[in-house]
């Protein structure tokens, strides 16, 4: 016996009772109004002009997508940073020409370690640094910078990673020091560098 689409179509059960009626409300012009002004003052707070933070985050945004510009070419920012790790072991925290002072602040208040940046080096795998050196750039102050962070004592790890790419020591460390690992990574989160390797 063959069944037809008809028949089954009429075999299949009828869906449950509607629910629409608890929903059947009337809008009178006033709840309008008043769904209009809650809309308004949404769009009012999501809608403010941008801070300066706000515009430094779109141009690093803008930079990690676009790439860099250096002598009339745009570079890939991956390409460049690839570059620059290569190069890293043999300036990491040497005072040439284009190093800058940075006193790093932990917990405490009167300890801190001192550390010759580049900052080409920090500010392209780090929005934080990125902001530091591009609110010193247009204030043209070359003064010694300062930061605070979660962990000290891990920071150099922080440096050697940025300078070098290299993995290696960080996931050895996570393996043998639990403890010491979290406050490198909270060093990572608090200078918003990239993770993706972690």
């Amino acid at each position: 016996m063959a069944i037809t689409l008809n028949e089954e179509i009429a075999q299949l059960p009828s869906p449950p009772m509607s629910p629409h009626d608890k929903y059947n409300k009337e809008y009178t012009l006033e709840s309008y109004n008043n769904q209009e002004g809650e809309l308004k003052d949404i769009i009012d707070t999501t809608s403010g002009e941008l801070t300066q933070d706000d515009n430094l985050r779109e141009e690093f945004i803008y930079m990690m997508e676009e790439g860099i510009q250096i002598n009339n070419e745009v570079i890939p920012c991956p390409y460049f940073i690839e570059k620059l790790h290569r190069i890293g072991k043999s300036i990491i925290n040497k005072k040439t020409e284009d190093a800058v002072p940075l006193y790093v602040y932990g917990n405490e208040e009167n300890i801190y370690g001192e550390f010759w940046v580049h900052p080409m080096f920090l500010s392209l795998q780090s929005f934080q640094f990125f902001k530091i050196f591009q609110k010193i750039k247009e204030s043209d102050e070359q003064d010694i910078f300062e930061i605070k962070v979660p962990s000290l004592n891990t920071f150099s790890y922080v440096i050697y990673y940025l300078y070098t790419g290299d993995t290696t020591k960080i996931l050895e460390i996570a393996k043998n020091d639990e403890i010491f690992y979290k406050g490198i990574m909270e060093n990572f989160e608090c200078l918003e560098i990239n993770m993706k390797s972690f």
